[in-house]
């Protein structure tokens, strides 16, 4: 399996800010697609929802990018999203945006923790935590938790 999920994506006028450059917070929005591909990717996530399969919840706990390099307007990049680790109730991914040239413009992660119906943490159903636990690199995968 690949472990890395791959997304083009071409910066918009709306991206952009006062200054000439992608917005900060842009970011974390180019994040979060290539979290959701990366998870729809894996089966952990599934659009549309069949009727009668209940919604799998989780909430970000933590949310991190460094900025390296700007942005530009039509700029086109590659979003990246990996699976970093995989713990009882949560799991953190990771994230790259490329420029054109191969230049990392940004990287960063995020920390997913699993919520029961009423909105507290619970262990990762098995599935999710199986497909999360393929999605790793093998150097990962094959080191003690």
């Amino acid at each position: 399996m690949d472990t890395v999920t791959d997304m083009l994506l071409v910066v918009r006028s709306t991206d952009m800010d006062a200054d000439g450059v992608v917005n900060n917070a842009r970011y974390f929005e180019f994040f979060e697609q290539a979290r959701l591909e990366h998870l729809l990717r894996l089966g952990v996530v599934v659009r549309p929802r069949p009727p009668g399969v209940p919604q799998r919840d989780f909430a970000i706990t933590q949310n991190f990018c460094r900025y390296l390099l700007p942005l530009q307007h039509r700029e086109r990049v590659l979003v990246q999203a990996w699976t970093e680790e995989v713990r009882t109730r949560a799991f953190r991914l990771g994230y790259r945006i490329l420029k054109e040239d191969g230049q990392v413009a940004a990287e960063g992660w995020s920390v997913q923790v699993w919520l029961d119906r009423e909105g507290r943490p619970v262990a990762l159903p098995e599935g999710v935590a199986e497909a999360l636990r393929r999605s790793l690199p093998e150097w990962r995968a094959s080191s003690p938790s």
